[in-house]
């Protein structure tokens, strides 16, 4: 298998009924740290061969192969929970930080694994390093960066209480794409009390979906300078992809729906891993129609679809070189929700705030603030009945929420979330929204 050609945006082919989002933003992100390099970025190094085989050799990658299969390393980049909404501690449990507590559509559980034979970056303490984030998909939000706590026990699993948020980037700038080998970089100064052994967590939170990305990446605070330990393949340069054989493409992986609005729906599938890929096309299982085609991205975006109507769809693999096509996947079904019959008047947003985590004296809740027939350029959301110990993506004075420099634009109709953790009582939980 190739490298594939890492284009997020797709074209329409003529479907009828079914648009797809030809621009790149807002579009499906997915990604993962490659400096410093993640687990399942630098394993998915470590066992890529020449005839695109996955074989690992470090130890931790092979045991992670052995126990999770292929689709963790030809997916690296889809370490995600649609559902994660910026939430941390009180919704991914200690010792599952590194996959995001199991919540996505491949299993990188493994990738939590206690042990100390992960590939390394070497690094030094009080440095300042240029970070990058791959970008499968380009879109708006922010990283956050923890590293481990000096003193910290590499011997146990990790914990919230382990790491220090030591930076959070919104919106950085990237080396082009989407595409495989370009990413997102910006700076980060690291602490210069470390020594020894740590982890670097990354949490890529998107400020267009409630959809995040986690990435531990094991480094060493021994006065290295970005060397890579621990790793059979090589690191990337700037030859770009090689040239496509004639090969028959493979069949694709599973085919996943997620982010199901009234018009909208969001597609991924796995990365075929056997033959030449040069591109993906979305067809009507029933039918054989071409429903939309992307450059090689395992993922698109469906609009203009009907509220309340059931869609089915399937996936094959392309080889543009030779023209010929894979078999089919299984089709998957989905379901657009309801329109909202009755929506905010111009101008106006509404706001809707839900549970979703509570324990004894506390708990978690989303807030979804959605602009009204005109498009907003800042918001303000007052939620009766709240005691807030802790937000993100929104700045927070007594009961009274209001929008970040990245999330206050909202085109008409358009949504952001922000979440919360709360203690008391959260039955009683109503907000209002206004314009700012």
């Amino acid at each position: 298998m190739r490298r594939l050609a890492a284009l997020a945006v797709a074209t329409l082919v003529g479907a009828t009924g079914l648009v797809v989002a030809t621009a790149p933003a807002p579009a499906e992100a997915h990604g993962a740290e490659v400096f410093p390099g993640s687990r399942q970025y630098l394993c998915y190094l470590d066992g890529l061969t020449a005839s695109g085989s996955v074989d690992p050799q470090n130890p931790a990658c092979a045991d992670a192969y052995a126990a999770d299969g292929t689709a963790a390393f030809y997916n690296w980049f889809g370490n995600l929970d649609s559902n994660g909404a910026g939430r941390t501690e009180g919704y991914i449990p200690d010792g599952q930080i590194c996959d995001g507590g199991g919540n996505g559509p491949y299993d990188f559980s493994s990738f939590n694994a206690v042990r100390d034979d992960w590939p390394t970056t070497h690094l030094t303490a009080g440095a300042t390093y240029e970070f990058q984030h791959n970008n499968w998909a380009e879109h708006p939000g922010r990283f956050d960066v923890y590293v481990t706590e000096q003193g910290w026990d590499p011997g146990s699993p990790l914990a919230w209480s382990d790491l220090e948020l030591i930076d959070s980037a919104t919106n950085p700038p990237d080396t082009g794409g989407p595409g495989g080998d370009n990413y997102y970089y910006w700076d980060v100064t690291l602490p210069a009390d470390r020594s020894g052994d740590h982890i670097v967590f990354t949490h890529w939170v998107r400020s267009d979906s409630n959809e995040n990305f986690y990435s531990c990446s094991d480094v060493a605070f021994d006065g290295g300078d970005g060397e890579v330990t621990g790793i059979d393949g090589d690191l990337p340069d700037d030859g770009g992809d090689p040239v496509c054989p004639d090969e028959s493409p493979g069949v694709p992986g599973d085919v996943m729906a997620s982010d199901v609005h009234a018009t909208s729906a969001h597609l991924m599938w796995g990365v075929a891993q056997d033959g030449c890929i040069t591109g993906y096309d979305v067809v009507d299982p029933a039918s054989g129609e071409v429903l939309a085609s992307t450059d090689g991205s395992p993922m698109v975006d469906l609009t203009g679809l009907e509220p309340e109507t059931t869609y089915s769809v399937a996936v094959q693999a392309r080889n543009d070189n030779t023209g010929e096509v894979s078999a089919t996947t299984d089709a998957v079904s989905f379901t657009t929700a309801a329109e909202d019959d009755d929506p905010p008047p111009a101008g106006d947003c509404t706001a809707e705030v839900s549970v979703v985590n509570a324990w004894s004296g506390g708990y978690q809740a989303d807030l979804v603030v959605t602009a009204g027939a005109d498009p907003l350029t800042g918001w303000e959301v007052t939620v009766d009945g709240v005691t807030v110990d802790q937000a993100w993506s929104a700045q927070v004075t007594g009961n009274v929420f209001t929008n970040v420099s990245w999330n206050g634009s909202l085109a008409a109709g358009a949504s952001t979330s922000a979440g919360f953790i709360g203690s008391g009582d959260p039955d009683a939980l109503s907000a209002v929204c206004s314009a700012a």
